[in-house]
């Protein structure tokens, strides 16, 4: 499978632990030049890509959409497969993480019987390199999500009950998971929903959410829980992290306008496709050598949307520096 490589940014955040603040850096350093280049899924009818996460090979996992219908994909040296859950609501699968063995999480869209009658319910998947599907279903949980795997095959993500997410305690019903070899393991914390592992677990990333339209990224290192604030954001979402704890995500700034992000080295900049057309940038995915991807919405002449995915990389003299220099 090809190698694909990437950017190193550098950044400045606040991190809050227990309610207090922890600077990460003191100042904001200028962004290294990445290279940028668009994904879109080359079929017929095409209106949407998103590229959700990448793996060690370079491989690209992501959804996209012929009309209001949704599938999975996974790009692999140069070739679009689109995956799609069996038996479950027809395009509606979606592909969020791949291990370098090929493993690929996500999930998709059924019909369930939940407290109050049936419904449409959130059922997680694991995906192997062969292509057969394995259910992921938290116990007792009416929703299940699968974002992100690791080597190993741990699986994290997030499950919750239906339209009890947010109770008057905070978070509800909704709760960051840990998922190997058929096991469970459920975060404490209400309202989190884990998005990123490292190789060996030590490090996980997420985004709680004390309220419907408030959220805001955390990491979890060593069993210690942490609020990651981005400067100048209103709310903020970390998607993924790499072996060396370089986290990916997005946040919005004062003026709402969403960018990616990435904290590295006690400093912090912005990753946003360039384009004088490009509205909204936002991070979902990294790998070990840093290769980033995720997806941008542009605007056209007439005001309309279109979403796609990108992959950012950096130059070739920057990638020898953090081999050289490794974290």
């Amino acid at each position: 499978m090809k190698n694909l490589r990437i950017a190193a940014f550098t950044i400045l955040a606040t991190l809050f632990v227990g309610g207090s603040s922890v600077p990460l850096g003191t100042a904001l350093a200028q962004s290294k030049p990445l290279n940028f280049k668009s994904i879109n899924v080359d079929m017929p009818g095409v209106t949407l890509t998103q590229a959700l996460g990448i793996n060690a090979e370079g491989d690209i996992v992501g959804r996209y959409q012929v009309g209001s219908v949704g599938h999975g994909f996974l790009l692999s040296e140069g070739t679009f497969t689109t995956i799609d859950y069996p038996g479950g609501i027809s395009g509606t699968t979606q592909a969020h993480g791949i291990s370098p063995e090929g493993v690929v999480v996500g999930y998709y869209t059924d019909h369930g019987t939940i407290v109050g009658g049936n419904a449409f319910r959130t059922r997680a998947f694991l995906r192997d390199a062969s292509g057969n599907f394995t259910a992921i279903d938290f116990p007792g949980a009416e929703n299940t999500f699968a974002i992100k795997v690791t080597p190993a095959g741990q699986v994290v993500g997030c499950y919750h009950h239906q339209n009890s997410d947010f109770a008057a305690s905070g978070g509800g019903t909704m709760h960051g998971y840990v998922y190997q070899n058929s096991t469970y393991e459920s975060f404490s914390v209400p309202g989190t929903m884990h998005n990123g592992i490292t190789r060996h677990g030590r490090i996980i990333v997420g985004v709680w959410f004390p309220t419907p339209t408030e959220f805001h990224a955390y990491k979890v290192e060593e069993g210690g829980y942490q609020l990651l604030d981005i400067p100048n954001s209103l709310s903020s979402d970390a998607r993924d992290v790499n072996r060396s704890g370089e986290a990916v995500g997005f946040f919005i700034d004062s003026a709402k306008n969403t960018h990616g992000f990435l904290p590295s080295k006690g400093e912090f900049t912005t990753i946003d496709f360039p384009g004088a057309d490009v509205v909204s940038t936002q991070a979902r995915g990294i790998n070990p050598r840093g290769d980033i991807v995720g997806f941008y919405v542009s605007k056209d002449a007439s005001g309309v949307s279109h979403t796609h995915g990108f992959l950012a990389t950096r130059n070739k003299d920057e990638d020898d520096d953090k081999e050289a220099n490794p974290h």
